[in-house]
């Protein structure tokens, strides 16, 4: 008992812990065993200050890898089928602590997965169903077609859509328009 907490104490002195991440690969079983293995993609080591936040954290991740990402750390004492979202300042320091309790010298084991970005809007699949009244659309997808042609109740709206914006931007305004504002 006395080791363990001299092991915690020793380790929680150290300046820096290390982060041994993998990202762009994907979790599989191992053929022979079952056991789960991280397959593909790319494995790198990360040593920062041990009172990083989990801000800085996250972009010193995004520096490396080139895209914003989603932290999952596996705890010490687990497989890779149970991974610990890290969302948040406490999220880290609680994985900190259960390294450093359980595995004082072991590197933090980190999967990092693409953000899903929450922006993204997908093409609108019909503008009756926005609306309740008559409408004629020519729409596409974005990616396909810039010009879009929306005519309600005898207006017509043109709009040159780059982008996902505009494309809601012309929602609002239908919606606006069924309940008869400008």
């Amino acid at each position: 008992m006395t080791r363990m907490t001299n092991s915690v104490t020793k380790s929680s002195q150290q300046t820096t812990i290390k982060f041994l991440y993998s990202y762009a690969g994907k979790i599989l079983p191992r053929h022979t065993d079952g056991n789960l293995r991280y397959v593909g993609g790319h494995t790198r080591v990360l040593a920062v200050n041990r009172s990083v936040t989990y801000a800085e954290l996250i972009v010193k991740l995004w520096e490396s890898c080139g895209f914003s990402v989603n932290l999952k750390c596996k705890l010490p004492s687990e497989d890779l089928d149970v991974l610990v979202s890290v969302s948040s300042d406490e999220d880290l320091a609680a994985v900190i602590e259960e390294y450093d309790r359980v595995s004082p010298d072991a590197k933090i084991r980190a999967v990092l997965f693409p953000v899903n970005s929450l922006k993204t809007i997908s093409p609108v699949p019909s503008v009756e169903s926005l609306v309740d009244f008559p409408a004629t659309k020519a729409l596409t997808c974005p990616r396909r077609q810039q010009h879009r042609r929306y005519s309600v109740a005898g207006s017509s709206r043109f709009s040159q859509v780059s982008n996902p914006k505009s494309l809601e931007s012309n929602i609002q305004w239908l919606n606006r328009k069924q309940l008869g504002g400008r």
